[in-house]
């Protein structure tokens, strides 16, 4: 009979239960034992016909079937016996708010990420609140409402100010090796130089195990500040790119956008290994890294305003890119194309429309690998050099980094010894050099501008105007480099006492020429920057950029209307979350203020200057430009440029070197953030690290020991 009910999904376990209930239903058997749910089905007396059997696992795959349908909710008297569970109506989903206080300590678990269906239930709450991580969060909330009666101050407490001058100092050594990313191995010979120079620092913690620990906690302690940040800021913009570390392995790189005491700053978040490098792959890799800093789904749809990438098909691709994937999560983000990538496609674009430009990059190559490669023709080159009295300077490559100012570096090289190369003694071709470098110093100003960190949209539209200007004027007025050039070699035909070879062609051929490179060159920027002259973009230039508002009175009443209601339609869903922001006709009327404000008083101060001010409370009274405050904050957090991701790389690959090729994403992430963001060693303060340090142990710490 026990079969014949397993057939019907019923367990031996509960078959037992029906059984003995089902008998002391009908046969008042009350004085039978209840039985063993433990004990093997084949031990129960099991009395009546088949039929009975077959009712009784019948009803149980009945119960089965609806405790499958059944759908669970939220019951507020939970929070009686677990007062760390929240619920969220909107979503729908249950959570700890004392693990999502601090997800450092919650490591990913269940509730911190969120429950919601079948899994709402008490018994989530009740294997839940058992957790080590729920354990550690409860007591970091303890120790944060009251420090002085955890057990961890009454272990401080015990921690004497020698020990604690010993530790700081073992962890301003351990801070100075990750800083200067330094291997770990360094730390002891740092140490035994200390001892030798008298300082002490006791018998323990000396090798290159304590360092990588004291690393650690530092990392640690630098992401839990981060942490705190961004609970503090209303929005945030991410940025992300791509690389392969040296133990040839996808890495994506996360940084973060926000606003920190009114200024837009750029946050390394984490490195994270893709397990694909499709858009999925790249897109679940963000969110693990915005989960290690706190930030949810959830989050990312009410405080998310861009994404910066570099403007790959997998990231910006319109229909399967990380950007449209990005957007069905949170329809009111702006994916940015990074500035500085397309300046370079700009310049790009102008050497393949120009042929002796193109001509004049593979010179530039040629010449790199020529004398890099062989230590005779450098030898030789230094010495020719020397024996006609000429500063030889090293070729550079001009393929050695996509950003501009390498390539003009490698062409000064070039420039200084234009006349001593054969094929270029031309008149034509070194004036078309100088020519180049005059443009090329006009491109690396701008490149340089837009790879700063807090770059605004404001400063690229100043930025790319500049520029422009500055490359249209030298159709007519030569640039510095050129105009030296010309007044040098006058009507003549002679420059650095070489005699040239002129044509009475040339002027004519290379004006022309000139014409034609800086007209394409001005045409590939338009077309790379024109998206900035629409849809947002273009409303928040228009808004708060001061050199578009008008000079009239009666034009300035209605200027900006019509972009301001647009910015509010756009980030419709993300303004409705903030506390901050309460009507839409409210921020219409302190626009009018503001711009009454602004005209009369502050119009001569430059726009990031005068944001700034504002959001600090610098401007007008306390809370008179409240709404306003929120709509500037998130035009400052546009991810314009995303080559903080490459100086991040740039970093991770002098850490991660062939040596180290074995470094955890763990440890890498936490050595980025002090190589990117940690102050100078003789500013470092390391008295949170090493409390850190001394409450996470899983065991006592013994600063002491042996001495």
């Amino acid at each position: 009979m026990p079969d014949e009910a397993v057939e019907h999904g019923v367990t031996h376990g509960q078959l037992e239960q029906l059984v003995w209930k089902q008998q002391q239903e009908t046969e008042g058997m009350n004085q039978l034992p209840e039985p063993d749910p433990g004990a093997p089905a084949s031990a129960i007396a099991v009395t009546g016909n088949s039929t009975q059997v077959n009712e009784v696992a019948s009803n149980a795959s009945s119960s089965n079937k609806y405790e499958a349908k059944r759908k669970r909710k939220w019951l507020p008297e939970w929070k009686k016996t677990f007062p760390f569970a929240e619920f969220d109506a909107e979503t729908g989903m249950m959570f700890c708010k004392s693990c999502r206080a601090f997800p450092s300590l919650a490591k990913g678990n269940n509730l911190f990420v969120g429950v919601d269906g079948g899994k709402i239930r008490i018994k989530t709450l009740q294997e839940h609140s058992k957790t080590t991580s729920h354990s550690d969060c409860e007591g970091a909330q303890a120790a944060k409402v009251n420090p002085s009666g955890t057990p961890m101050a009454c272990v401080l407490q015990k921690m004497s100010e020698n020990v604690r001058e010993k530790m700081t100092k073992l962890f301003n050594i351990a801070y100075f090796v990750a800083k200067e990313e330094a291997p770990f191995t360094m730390f002891p010979s740092l140490v035994d130089l200390h001892l030798k120079n008298g300082l002490d620092l006791g018998d323990t913690y000396k090798n290159d195990n304590a360092c990588r620990t004291f690393v650690q906690a530092i990392g640690q302690s630098m992401k839990d500040d981060l942490v705190e940040k961004l609970k503090n800021t209303h929005f945030f913009s991410v940025m992300s790119d791509s690389s392969v570390d040296r133990s040839v392995k996808d890495q994506e790189m996360v940084y973060l956008t926000y606003v920190e005491d009114g200024k837009p700053v750029n946050q390394f978040v984490d490195i994270v290994s893709l397990e694909h490098a499709h858009s999925q792959g790249i897109l679940d890799a963000i969110l693990v890294g915005l989960r290690n800093v706190g930030l949810t789904e959830q989050d990312l749809k009410s405080r998310m305003v861009g994404f910066g990438c570099d403007g790959a098909s997998v990231m910006m691709g319109v229909h399967n890119g990380v950007a449209a994937k990005l957007k069905q999560m949170c329809p009111s983000i702006v994916p940015i194309w990074c500035v500085a990538h397309r300046l370079e496609l700009s310049a790009l674009d102008s050497i393949k429309s120009v042929p002796l430009l193109a001509e004049l990059k593979e010179t530039l190559n040629g010449v790199y690998k020529h004398y890099s490669h062989s230590a005779k023709a450098s030898r030789e080159l230094h010495a020719l050099g020397k024996v006609m009295g000429i500063n030889v300077v090293k070729p550079g490559n001009i393929d050695g980094t996509r950003w501009l100012p390498h390539m003009s570096r490698a062409l000064e090289g070039l420039g200084e010894h234009v006349p001593f190369i054969g094929p270029y003694k031309q008149y034509k071709m070194v004036m078309f050099i100088h020519l180049v470098l005059d443009i090329l110093q006009e491109l690396k100003q701008l490149s340089l501008l837009f790879q700063r960190d807090g770059l605004t949209l404001q400063m690229v539209s100043d930025g790319l105007q500049t520029t422009t200007l500055s490359l249209v004027a030298m159709q007519t007025d030569p640039g510095p480099r050129l105009q030296k050039v010309l007044d040098e070699v006058g009507p003549g035909n002679t420059w650095q006492n070489v005699q040239l070879n002129r044509r009475e062609t040339d002027n004519s051929t290379f004006n022309s020429l000139k014409l034609r490179l800086i007209n394409d060159l001005c045409g590939f920027l338009s077309a790379r920057f024109g998206n900035l002259e629409t849809g947002i973009l273009k409303a928040t230039s228009t808004l708060f950029d001061l050199s578009n508002w008008p000079e009239d009175t009666a034009e300035l009443a209605t200027f900006g209307n019509a972009e301001l209601i647009e910015l509010m339609e756009h980030f419709q869903s993300i303004l409705a979350e903030c506390e901050d922001f309460t009507s839409g006709e409210a921020a219409k009327r302190e626009w009018l203020d503001l711009k009454v404000l602004v005209q009369r008083h502050y119009r001569h101060i430059e726009p990031q200057v005068l944001w700034q001010r504002l959001l600090t409370g610098a401007i007008g009274r306390e809370d008179q430009f409240k709404q306003m405050k929120v709509i500037v904050e998130i035009t400052q957090v546009l991810p314009m440029s995303s080559s903080c991701c490459e100086r991040g790389f740039s970093s991770m690959k002098r850490i991660k070197s062939d040596w180290r090729s074995c470094l955890s994403n763990e440890m890498l992430s936490f050595l980025l953030h002090i190589s990117v963001h940690g102050p100078p060693a003789q500013q470092f303060n390391a008295e949170k690290a090493v409390t850190k340090w001394w409450s996470s142990g899983c065991r006592n710490r013994r600063p002491q020991f042996q001495e």
